[in-house]
């Protein structure tokens, strides 16, 4: 496992979520009440970008079906309308040093 500098954390506001590379994946990293989050970037229900996506009530929504996540580990919420239930979101462990904000990635 290694640690990859990201973002500077003053670069995301509250509620920001910008996509990330860290090693060799592609990540959102979110911003989430001053907690920062990271995890995969395609929604599980139709492979779309969640960066493109939104927060909304502390959760992150998918902005194609609006599939509901939890941007602490990734977990589904509420399934898009219509849909039955889908897996939840690879999730990643995110740490804040010195304004510098790091995912660890394997």
């Amino acid at each position: 496992m290694a640690w990859y500098k990201v973002a500077k954390e003053s670069a995301l506001k509250d509620g920001d979520i910008f996509k990330v590379n860290a090693g060799s994946k592609e990540l959102i990293l979110m911003n989430v009440g001053g907690k920062f989050y990271a995890t995969s970037h395609l929604c599980t229900h139709e492979q779309y970008d969640l960066a493109e996506g939104f927060i909304d009530d502390g959760n992150l929504v998918c902005p194609n079906h609006f599939a509901i996540f939890k941007p602490a580990d990734g977990s589904v919420v509420s399934p898009p309308e219509g849909s039955d239930s889908i897996a939840p979101l690879e999730s990643y462990k995110v740490k804040v040093e010195n304004g510098e904000v790091f995912i660890e990635v394997a």
